[in-house]
Order: structure tokens, then sequence, then C-alpha cells
């Protein structure tokens, strides 16, 4: 593997993943959430986390699947203003695509762990960084 400048990382596009949404007939692309996506998310559980499922849903799940969800271009097909909507969407459809936007994005258990074991299978000649 090459070593990357910083002007490449800083340019770098996140690559999507396609979804298959059942409850919806097609599917959706969804790409990893961002560090300060991540930690607004992290904000949110602690600021609501004594809060109504109500609340919850929507600024928690609806909120990570308008950040993630995407067009094929990776621009978002959801706007804040369309979490009211979402409440009224298929409740699986939705769980899936949280679901698979924090596997994705590198945010459940057991993709830390699938991270951990790629790590200690890495060659040893490379460099390994957490």
């Amino acid at each position: 593997m090459s070593q990357l400048t910083k002007e490449q990382i800083l340019s770098a596009t996140p690559k999507l993943l396609e979804i298959e949404v059942p409850e919806w007939g097609g599917s959706v692309f969804i790409r990893p959430v961002t560090l300060a996506e991540q930690a607004k998310l992290a904000d949110l559980g602690l600021k609501h986390e004594k809060g109504s499922v109500v609340v919850r849903m929507k600024s928690i799940t609806l909120q990570l699947v308008q950040w993630a969800a995407c067009d094929a271009d990776g621009q978002p097909i959801f706007e804040m203003k369309d979490i009211e909507a979402l409440m009224n969407k298929s409740a699986s459809a939705l769980l899936r695509l949280q679901d698979a936007i924090l596997k994705y994005s590198g945010l459940t258990e057991e993709s830390r762990k699938e991270l951990e074991k790629n790590l200690l299978n890495a060659p040893s000649d490379e460099p390994v960084s957490p």
C-alpha cells in the first residue's frame, strides 16, 4: 500500500455501501458517519438518555439515518425537515438502516471486534495502528 499525503486524506470521499430495504421495495446507499457526527451521536445519547422513546428515536436513530443515507453520488437524501415524516415509516426499514450505518461506521461491538481481528492478522512487516 502506498503512503497517503495530507491532501489525499483531506480530499478523500467515503466509499458508499448499498443496502437493500425490502420494506420500501429498493435500496438505499449509506456512508460511514464522520468523527464529528459520531461525537454528536454520543452527545445526543447522553442528552436524551432518560428522555422519551419518541425523542430518542427522533434525536438518535432518525438523525443517524438523515446524516448517512445518500444517493449513489453521496448526496444526502433526507433533510432535518424529513425527520417527522420518517417517524411514520417502517420501523424495521429504519432500524435496518441504523444497524447498517453503525456497522459500516465501525460503531458496533461486532465491527470493533472484526477490526481488532484484522489488525491482529495483518502482516508483521506492515505498521499497524489502532
